[in-house]
């Protein structure tokens, strides 16, 4: 991060987005390493990966974050095996200071979801955030 703000003009705000593996590693950033990031989307995530137990380690760790947290997950027909509301809600819902959002596009596959739930995210959490620092 330190090269991108020699590089470029930024703001104090923070997001990482990433699908598949890149996925699982927003989740795991999120889980490991809150403060790094305001805003985490998360796209058909391979939370199946190891087993799960990284959706097990976020209910065992017992989140908490210092300032509002932004994520939003999104699982396709092909991760819905896996991913779904309620084992989400029970991991991030009863988290304070969590903006937490998680949508099922059942009409997208691994391969398409990436660019309408992207654009979809950015729309819903970055606007949010806009508007709160107005």
């Amino acid at each position: 991060m330190p090269e991108v703000a020699k590089r470029y003009r930024i703001t104090s705000e923070r997001a990482i987005v990433g699908e598949s593996l890149a996925g699982l590693f927003v989740v795991e950033t999120l889980v490991q390493e809150p403060d790094l990031f305001d805003t985490y989307i998360a796209l058909d995530p391979s939370l199946w990966w190891n087993g799960g137990k990284l959706l097990t380690q976020a209910a065992d760790k017992h989140l908490a974050f210092s300032g509002k947290k932004n994520v939003y997950i999104g699982s396709s027909a092909d991760g819905q095996s896996f991913i779904n509301q309620s084992t989400l809600a029970a991991t991030f819902g009863p988290i304070k200071n969590l903006n937490y959002h998680y949508e099922n596009w059942p009409a997208e596959t691994h391969a398409t979801i990436y660019h309408p739930a992207a654009l979809k995210a950015f729309r819903m959490l970055l606007a949010a955030t806009s508007k709160a620092a107005e």
